[in-house]
């Protein structure tokens, strides 16, 4: 070892700045595994699953932390229960940066099977929420790191739609569902400009008749489609299916027998 290199070691050792400048080694896959392994008690098989796995460094001081979107075994069948962004403290080990909760309203347009996925945009944590395959991003929660924690820093999502009813009142989940979403918003509407008018050619007991099949028609929508995996096109299926029976009614000048229809 020369002379120079001695020093260098010497002043290294002598000096705790030194250690302090080295960079921390970056957080590899199989590491955050083997530590969720542990905070959640799970067997190592099967091998846990990554939906996502990046590296930003939010802090800005050139140590990248860890993206993770991933299922534990204690994750069931609606999708990651992981969601965390990791760095490691003063020692080495491995902490999570806390991900704070947006208040509870924000997420009153969420039905069913709720997730979101994890990923950077121009320096911000970027959460984008999903509840159904078939339906437009409802939600997206923006968050930027403040030197402590994230912290919101912008909320993106829809509102309210259009429908038949008074989507302020309270509501069964099903309608509640319907009006956050504009295609389902829409074929409510269209299914209610061709029942009022059949309804309204009607007297007597072929009236009453036609309004117990639709209230029918209702609570059996309620129960078919209630909000999980697929809810949007079941309820798509559902009133179209509907508004062709009552446009074929519609062509024929009202409905004739009520209680053999297939909405009964």
């Amino acid at each position: 070892m020369t002379l120079t290199r001695s020093l260098a070691v010497l002043l290294c050792l002598s000096f705790s700045p030194c250690s302090r400048a080295q960079k921390p080694k970056p957080i590899e896959k199989k590491e955050v595994a083997d530590w969720y392994y542990k905070t959640y008690d799970c067997p190592e098989q099967p091998p846990m699953y990554f939906y996502t796995f990046e590296h930003f460094d939010f802090e800005g001081d050139g140590t990248q932390q860890a993206i993770v979107v991933a299922m534990s075994c204690a994750g069931g069948t609606g999708g990651p229960d992981i969601h965390s962004v990791v760095s490691r403290d003063s020692d080495g080990e491995l902490v999570e940066l806390k991900i704070p909760d947006a208040e509870p309203k924000t997420y009153d347009n969420l039905f069913g099977n709720r997730n979101y996925a994890l990923a950077v945009q121009d320096g911000l944590l970027v959460a984008t929420f999903t509840d159904d395959g078939d339906r437009d991003t409802p939600l997206v929660i923006k968050y930027k790191w403040n030197g402590k924690e994230f912290a919101v820093f912008s909320v993106q999502k829809t509102g309210v739609f259009l429908t038949s009813y008074d989507c302020t009142k309270t509501l069964t989940e099903v309608e509640n569902a319907i009006c956050h979403v504009d295609s389902l918003a829409k074929l409510d509407i269209e299914l209610s400009a061709l029942y009022k008018p059949l309804l309204a050619k009607l007297t007597g007991p072929e009236r009453e008749a036609f309004r117990e099949e639709q209230r029918q028609w209702l609570v059996t929508r309620d129960k078919q489609c209630a909000p999980y995996k697929g809810w949007v096109r079941c309820l798509t299926d559902y009133y179209q299916k509907r508004i062709a029976e009552l446009k074929t009614r519609a062509a024929v000048s009202g409905p004739k027998d009520p209680s053999h229809s297939p909405g009964s």
